[in-house]
């Protein structure tokens, strides 16, 4: 299969920041697994202003990889958006440059797009099964919204074939390109990272979209190979935390659920630092609330722009109790 043609089927759109340490890898192993695809592919890396020469490498060891570099550092959900954007061929493959996939990898994620699929059903993305670099221990499996800390939040499941699902870990995912641009992407907002994608995700199954998991496609992850380049724990947990409520506020629709949501804080939050759990997450949630009038902001514009909902929040957390018997 002739790679880089001048109409693509597959746009396989690796984001980078100082990953010399492991690109090499990665688009080495992608580049076999869309040659084995059998369907004509592109591979572009998305340099975010790297200094490890990591871009350099990709130049001199991969001349047939489009490289598009930053002129200043955007962070990863801008990166992510300008190789979609460049991107030629109908599906994305959104993937993390710490990834290592086999062979079969990318024609087993982008399958489900190439089978017939009834008219009332529009697929979204589907995501893949990644396991620990080193150790083959479980990294991301299936996660489904559900009730968690007074919020939406998440649960897993291992389930040994492919199924619908809420959220997909967008470094190693296939995307419909035409509606991950009609939804903009992942969301800036909640840079560094962390959240943007399941976000992305929930908004898609909100509008009537379909998720999928695909457990056959499987690779191995490093897992916060960049973000730990840039930040200590203790900061990555505040993240994590500020993301996990902008996520709420940003998708809530429920007026039930906000006053279960907003008479739950200082409970979790005082159980929190009662209980010896540590700090970050008070610190996260300072963080957030500094960020309301960008999340007004936010919300506002995708209540204009966005696809009318056709799925509740309780469509959506009653769909994976039902699916996958998810606790309370």
């Amino acid at each position: 299969m002739n790679p880089t043609p001048e109409k693509p089927e597959i746009s396989i759109v690796v984001t980078n920041w100082n990953g010399a340490a492991f690109l090499e890898e990665c688009v080495s192993t992608l580049w076999a697994s869309g040659e084995a695809c059998g369907r004509p592919f592109e591979l572009i890396v998305v340099d975010d202003v790297s200094s490890d020469g990591s871009p350099e490498m990709v130049e001199l060891r991969f001349p047939r990889v489009r490289l598009l570099r930053n002129e200043k550092n955007m962070g990863f959900a801008r990166t992510s958006n300008r190789g979609a954007e460049a991107a030629r061929g109908r599906i994305l493959v959104m993937m993390n440059n710490d990834m290592r996939v086999p062979e079969a990898f990318v024609r087993l994620l982008v399958a489900p797009f190439y089978e017939e699929r009834s008219a009332d059903e529009t697929l979204f993305c589907v995501g893949a099964k990644t396991v620990d670099w080193h150790d083959g221990k479980p990294n991301h499996l299936c996660m489904r919204a559900a009730w968690r800390r007074g919020a939406i939040g998440q649960d897993w499941s291992d389930p040994p074939e492919r199924c619908v699902t809420t959220y997909a870990q967008g470094g190693s995912a296939a995307f419909d390109r035409a509606l991950y641009l009609r939804l903009n992407g992942f969301d800036p907002l909640f840079h560094p990272t962390y959240w943007d994608d399941y976000d992305t995700c929930y908004r898609a199954m909100k509008s009537g979209w379909t998720v999928l998991y695909e457990p056959l496609a499987v690779c191995d992850h490093l897992g916060k190979a960049t973000l730990k380049r840039q930040a200590s724990w203790n900061r990555i947990q505040r993240i994590v935390e500020r993301n996990r409520l902008w996520f709420n506020w940003l998708n809530l629709g429920d007026p039930l659920l906000w006053c279960r949501h907003l008479a739950a804080i200082p409970w979790i939050y005082g159980r929190d630092l009662a209980t010896g759990k540590g700090f970050n997450g008070v610190v996260g949630f300072v963080w957030a609330l500094g960020g309301i009038p960008r999340v007004l902001r936010e919300r506002w514009r995708r209540r204009r722009d966005d696809p009318p909902p056709v799925r509740s929040d309780r469509d959506l957390m009653g769909l994976s109790r039902q699916v996958a018997g998810t606790r309370e």
